[in-house]
């Protein structure tokens, strides 16, 4: 093996240890982050399952959820808007609060979310209700 080709194989060793650790870095684990996701009080406006609450998980189109880049952009980049009075705004969470590991593991929670609400013509009593609605009103009956 030439110099060169010794130097080439280094490199590329260094190159594929770098990206694995890169890799291993950004792993993000929906086990993990189903547990962080009750442990920091997620669920309280967002629902069990991100389908109920003050904002909506699932079957969005936000670009907060687009990626776990963006996610924690989001987590991170609104702590000067905070108010100073109580409010019902998304609290801010610092990385000393959510590690960039656990906030990207919440993100592959997040992201397992279905969509799962019946369509309302699906809902009997819904269904009844709409009937009820729906004929003619007659006074004293």
């Amino acid at each position: 093996m030439t110099s060169k080709s010794k130097t080439f194989a280094i490199a590329l060793g260094l190159a594929a240890g770098v990206t694995a650790l890169a890799g291993a870095a950004a792993a993000q684990d929906a086990a993990k982050g189903k547990s962080l996701y009750y442990v920091n009080g997620c669920y309280g406006c967002h629902g069990f399952n991100g389908q109920t609450g003050a904002r909506n998980l699932v079957g969005t189109s936000s670009p907060i959820l687009a990626t776990p880049e963006a996610f924690l952009t989001f987590l991170r980049g609104r702590g000067s808007n905070q108010p100073m009075t109580p409010s019902t705004q998304m609290p801010s969470f610092p990385e000393k609060a959510i590690s960039n590991p656990q906030a990207r593991d919440i993100y592959a929670y997040i992201k397992t979310f279905k969509l799962d609400a019946p369509e309302v013509k699906d809902i009997p009593v819904f269904a009844k209700i709409q009937a009820s609605a729906a004929a003619p009103y007659k006074p004293g009956k």
